[in-house]
């Protein structure tokens, strides 16, 4: 059977005859429950994390918990879609896949674009917040962030270059110090101490302002569609995806809100720290002896969401580039089908390092980059509930389109120029592809 971006589905013998004719054009199906799960924790759990408690308590006071819990409730039903997509379509064009098996390749194209332009803000921007954190290492001060940002994108970069298997292993190794971590840092904040804050009152307007802040915190519940990306490289994707996807809510959502709690818990509203490194903040302000394992923490943890970012954004590049929509020596593999795509590797990490650097002149803060590549990512399960919904019959056909509505009418709390720049790249896709960009090129043994 052919899947999205016409390459075989799982169990396909694509990777055997690609390899008799020259170099494999798919990649090889390595990943089992533990790494991928691992994997799904550290892309999901970053910047988000460490950076936006911070920003929705700096916006909406004690009423941010309630957008924390307003963007968990959301999210249920965007990953049942997800979830289900991600096992019946797996492949590494990921979102963009879906949208073709929906809709064809012009409308893919277009969200492939988004994605490439939505990728190019927020992994720079979660570099960004590793190299805040860096600067509070002792001694480390006087680093420019944008400095440390390059330097953990190209550790990242060098860690998915060196192959699938070696990096899931890291991965798991990763997940597992950054929750405990985590989760240390917010039973610090919650039980250390004379609070500050307390729990938000419990008034039907407290509630609106926290939804209202929706935009603010919603980066941090992005990254399953980035996970989507990597499906090609599950094992069993029907069985595993779906598990994968449950497991890393739960936990990301339990270290979400204990964080955020904490955060409004331990720290004044008009505390200039909480807009940048809350967490350290939080540590100490509770324990200020310890406030230097947490910036080593954080740049742990940005270092493993890096790897799991870079990872899916090559895969969408090789995807692309395997259309036409990019050049083609992007989508070049090896001679083994577990080695990654390094061109498009390499090409990830200096698109993204120059944007680290724009930041540098003033030209993009690191709250613009998370709020576009926010709303541009919930837009991307906009797009998922809509496939779900045409490919579907049935009740789950109703539940999609209930999804697509509820989705539609969030998006429009979001701002004109945020809209706007994505729909400028997905109409810029859908002009490439109409124009020729997107065709593919017969690959050997399809």
């Amino acid at each position: 059977m052919t899947g999205p971006h016409g390459t075989k589905a799982a169990g396909g013998t694509a990777g055997a005859e690609g390899a008799a004719a020259g170099p494999p054009t798919r990649m090889a199906g390595h990943l089992r429950l533990p790494g991928a799960v691992a994997l799904a924790i550290t892309i999901v759990v970053g910047s988000g994390a460490l950076v936006s408690p911070g920003i929705a308590y700096h916006q909406t006071g004690q009423a941010a918990l309630y957008a924390w819990l307003v963007a968990a409730a959301v999210t249920v039903p965007l990953l049942i879609v997800f979830a289900r997509l991600g096992a019946d379509l797996p492949g590494a064009g990921g979102v963009a896949g879906f949208v073709q098996a929906g809709f064809g390749r012009s409308w893919a194209a277009g969200v492939e674009v988004m994605l490439l332009g939505t990728f190019g803000l927020g992994i720079p921007a979660i570099a960004l917040t590793g190299g805040f954190y860096f600067q509070q290492i002792p001694g480390l001060h006087g680093v420019p962030a944008w400095a440390a940002a390059i330097g953990l994108l190209v550790l990242a970069g060098v860690s998915v270059a060196i192959g699938g298997s070696v990096s899931s292993r890291i991965q798991i190794v990763l997940a597992l110090l950054m929750t405990a971590g985590l989760l240390a840092a917010a039973v610090l904040g919650l039980s250390g101490g004379d609070p500050v804050q307390h729990l938000p009152p419990a008034r039907p307007e407290e509630l609106a302002l926290g939804v209202a802040a929706l935009g603010a915190v919603f980066f941090a519940f992005t990254g399953w569609e980035m996970l989507s990306f990597t499906t090609e490289e599950y094992a069993n994707p029907r069985r595993d995806f779906p598990r994968v996807v449950v497991i890393s809510f739960l936990v990301v959502t339990t270290l979400y809100v204990l964080l955020a709690w904490a955060v409004q818990t331990r720290l004044a509203e008009d505390d200039p720290k909480a807009a940048s490194s809350p967490i350290h903040a939080v540590v100490s302000a509770a324990a200020p002896g310890l406030a230097w394992v947490v910036s080593v923490l954080g740049v742990v943890i940005i270092a493993a969401n890096l790897v799991g970012a870079v990872w899916a954004a090559s895969r969408l590049v090789m995807s692309s580039a395997r259309e036409g929509l990019l050049p083609r020596p992007l989508a070049r593999l090896s001679r083994s089908a577990g080695t990654p795509p390094r061109n498009a590797v390499a090409v990830c990490v200096a698109v993204f390092s120059l944007m680290a650097l724009a930041t540098a002149s003033d030209l993009l803060s690191l709250s613009d980059l998370l709020t576009v590549a926010g709303q541009n990512f919930f837009l991307l399960y906009l797009f998922s509930a809509v496939v779900y919904a045409r490919l579907k019959a049935g009740a789950p056909r109703a539940f999609g389109i209930a999804i697509a509505v509820l989705l539609g009418l969030l998006a429009l709390t979001f701002g004109p120029l945020q809209l706007g720049y994505a729909l400028a790249l997905l109409v810029l896709g859908r002009v490439l592809s109409r124009r020729g960009g997107g065709r593919r090129e017969a690959a050997p043994g399809s």
